[in-house]
């Protein structure tokens, strides 16, 4: 296979490689400066635009849209659409209109870690089902993530992905950049390549992963 860091990359970050191929690709950019390049600054780009995404006003996001699809096709290319250059470019143009972006909630930040790294935490009694559709449950542990006392519950797929599902005793606190769901109880959001789902019944819970459909399918078994 050519070797095209901009390409690679820019399918790395939209989620379009999976499996062992991206697990393979994370080793490769480990050694790999152009590769790494690629994806650091793709990565930069996507964190300020959904940064400062939800506070720009909608004029303006209007015009970044439409500049971005009367580009010819030849000039764009997949880094364009996808890649590092487009997501820098139009996360500085949204950040121009806004002064202070938004915040991230420490408690998402914390979740997020979570599920990297998985804090040491002590085995309890799982509080949700052995198997959620084509997901089974492989551990549960309890942790306090910034003062929030969780149930960490580990679900596989059968090609090995994980999902977990942060059950938390108070309700959490939305993320930056969150979509809510028409009836307003539940919302969702991507962050550094992971989908989080939110889900306040039958308890506040956080449903992360990084395959988008094992996370709704997690979430959907879930609601009451």
């Amino acid at each position: 296979m050519k070797h095209d860091p901009e390409r690679h990359a820019a399918a790395y970050l939209a989620g379009l490689v999976r499996g062992a191929r991206r697990r393979m690709f994370e080793r490769h950019i480990v050694n790999c400066e152009d590769c790494w390049r690629e994806v650091d600054l793709g990565r930069k780009g996507r964190s300020v635009a959904e940064s400062a995404r939800e506070l720009a006003p909608q004029a303006l996001r209007d015009r970044v849209r439409m500049a971005v699809e009367t580009v010819s096709p030849r000039r764009r290319r997949a880094r364009w659409i996808f890649g590092a250059g487009a997501l820098l470019i139009a996360g500085l143009v949204l950040a121009t209109s806004v002064l202070v972006p938004e915040r991230e909630p420490r408690e998402i930040e914390a979740v997020l870690a979570a599920f990297r790294d998985r804090p040491a935490g002590s085995a309890v009694q799982p509080q949700l089902p052995p198997r959620l559709g084509s997901l089974e449950l492989v551990d549960s542990d309890r942790a306090t993530l910034e003062g929030i006392e969780t149930v960490v519950h580990t679900y596989v797929d059968p090609s090995g992905d994980e999902v977990v599902v942060f059950v938390a005793d108070k309700q959490w606190p939305v993320a930056s950049g969150a979509r809510h769901d028409n009836a307003g109880d539940t919302w969702s959001v991507e962050k550094d390549e992971l989908v989080l789902i939110c889900i306040d019944e039958p308890a506040p819970s956080l449903v992360v992963g990084d395959d988008p459909h094992d996370v709704e399918l997690a979430a959907y078994a879930l609601r009451p």
